[in-house]
């Protein structure tokens, strides 16, 4: 699933800066969710942990590099990317010191069921991670 954050990184240096990302956990607990929401448009999203998730193996592992996935998804999802396109350098490169702050295999969330909205984001390791200000705008999930 980490590889889901390396792709909008990706994205971002393809210039779809306007891409935010909404992690959490799901009610159950036991899985991760990820979707990808516009600026331009708050209100939907898409719910990408699902999307990501065609491409792994038996034992979990994804054999696509993150450009061959980021081709993917900017091919199946172009009318959505349209909506993110735009410079937002001070999320972009917030969002490129958040993935050098998360260890391997590690997964932020920014809420769930029993952890509301918060200015910082959890990861699977017990870490927090400051969010920018006023990001929780864009969990329109929560």
């Amino acid at each position: 699933m980490q590889k889901l954050l390396f792709v909008v990184q990706e994205l971002h240096k393809r210039g779809y800066e306007q891409l935010h990302i909404v992690p959490s956990i799901a009610p159950t607990g036991l899985a991760w969710r990820c979707s990808f929401v516009s600026e331009e448009d708050r209100t939907t999203g898409l719910i990408v942990s699902t999307w990501i998730s065609q491409f792994s193996i038996d034992n979990g592992e994804i054999e696509y590099t993150i450009e061959e996935l980021t081709d993917i998804f900017e091919r199946e999802q172009s009318r959505f990317l349209q909506t993110c396109r735009g410079r937002n350098h001070e999320y972009s490169e917030w969002y490129k010191h958040m993935l050098k702050l998360l260890d391997e295999d590690e997964l932020p969330y920014a809420f769930a069921d029993y952890f509301s909205p918060t200015d910082y984001w959890r990861t699977s390791k017990g870490k927090k991670i400051q969010t920018l200000p006023d990001e929780k705008r864009f969990y329109y999930n929560y």
